[in-house]
């Protein structure tokens, strides 16, 4: 996380589980190298276009944006297994700079 941090850029992770599953997870698992947002009503999950089929839970997906909120990247199929989206997502980074 510390390259972001160099290149002045905030990752924030958001999901639709509670406040109160983020924090029984970093519990269980360990804190987390950024922030956990919950969107249990599923406002910005819709607003980007990642429901899932269910309609109840949000697609794994990477979104970068500008300062002013301007979507630059974005990645709906995001797997963290795939080392060509993990390029792709520095690739992008580097470019804001």
């Amino acid at each position: 996380m510390e390259i972001f941090e160099e290149l002045g850029v905030k990752v924030v992770a958001i999901s639709a589980d509670t406040l109160e599953s983020h924090r029984l997870y970093q519990e269980r698992e360990g804190p987390f190298p950024f922030p956990l947002a919950s969107d249990s009503d599923l406002v910005v999950i819709k607003a980007y276009g990642v429901l899932n089929d269910e309609g109840k839970r949000g697609e794994r997906a990477i979104f970068i944006l500008d300062v002013g909120g301007l979507v630059l990247y974005k990645n709906t199929r995001y797997s963290p297994s795939n080392l060509q989206h993990y390029q792709a997502i520095f690739e992008a980074v580097g470019a804001l700079g």
